[in-house]
């Protein structure tokens, strides 16, 4: 366990980075906190959210944009770390497991601030919404380049991808709405001075805003890329059918055609037909008769137009 300690006018900080079960218990006692929400805050499945443990102590969740995510990290676990804030009218403990930069940049500010407690939460509140403006940008200019691609019909792993960033932003949005959760009933505590936290809301309505956008654009595109890709798969199998369409037809006209050149170029010895003087020129006639009856019987169907299919 880490332990950074600073001491104000009227109120200490301390933090606490890495902290064990037997150090859960230690600070149990110290700060007179109920151990079970005290021992249990750092598990990874808790959203922000805000509690009031007892008339002097308020407990604090608040889920900040993990800086060493995987490039293909989706969940809530993956793409954010927790800080945890528990604070009363003299102290405030902040609680996380990995180092954080909001924290220790306020940790080499501090000897130089003066702040009270409620500008101490605050402060930190506003970093933490703050650590999701460039993943936000990030997300939004891969958005960007997914929309040129869908438009330039090059598909190539464009519904993984565009499916992570469905998936992110939708991480995003639940954090900034429990988050917002967490901030209206921050404003509800007696003996601080959160009523006025529109320099916190700001930025996170903004947030909130942007990542909507966000996840409406990226849907929009992906129903796009599936509808174009519907169409091109239209278009083939049209194609096709124009294809098939012609060599049936052709196959009309020479069907017969071939029977009638099949029976008479059958050896058989005794065909009285071969022995007719204007045979040759008869048979060349009937095929030619027997064409334009097709070629007359196609036409009336309409299969010789494409207006039909």
């Amino acid at each position: 366990m880490k332990r950074f300690e600073h001491q104000w006018q009227d109120f200490k900080w301390t933090d606490i980075e890495s902290p064990t079960q037997e150090d859960f218990v230690r600070l149990a006692e110290e700060f007179e906190i109920p151990f079970q929400p005290l021992a249990t805050s750092l598990d990874s499945e808790h959203l922000p959210k805000f509690l009031t443990l007892s008339e002097s102590v308020s407990f604090m969740i608040l889920r900040l944009y993990d800086v060493t995510a995987k490039h293909q990290a989706g969940t809530m676990q993956d793409l954010s770390t927790k800080l945890i804030l528990f604070f009363g009218k003299d102290f405030l403990l902040t609680i996380h497991r990995m180092p954080l930069e909001c924290i220790e940049e306020k940790k080499m500010k501090c000897s130089f601030e003066q702040l009270s407690l409620d500008g101490l939460i605050k402060s930190l509140f506003i970093k933490v919404i703050a650590t999701y403006d460039k993943p936000l940008d990030e997300v939004e200019s891969k958005t960007q380049v997914i929309e040129s691609r869908v438009f330039t019909l090059r598909r190539r792993n464009i519904l993984r991808e565009g499916y992570l960033i469905k998936r992110r932003t939708s991480v995003f949005k639940k954090i900034f709405k429990f988050t917002t959760d967490v901030l209206n009933k921050l404003q509800t505590v007696p003996g601080h001075a959160f009523q006025d936290m529109e320099e916190t809301r700001e930025p996170l309505e903004k947030y909130s805003f942007y990542a909507d956008s966000i996840y409406e654009d990226i849907t929009g595109l992906l129903n796009l890329h599936l509808s174009l890709m519907s169409q091109k798969t239209n278009e083939a199998s049209y194609k096709t059918n124009e294809i098939m369409r012609i060599l049936t037809v052709v196959s009309i006209f020479f069907l017969p055609l071939n029977f009638i050149a099949g029976v008479y170029g059958m050896n058989f010895e005794h065909m009285p037909e071969l022995k007719i003087e204007q045979g040759y020129h008869m048979t060349l006639l009937a095929m030619f008769l027997i064409a334009v009856a097709i070629f007359a019987w196609i036409y009336k169907k309409g299969w010789l137009t494409k207006d039909d299919l």
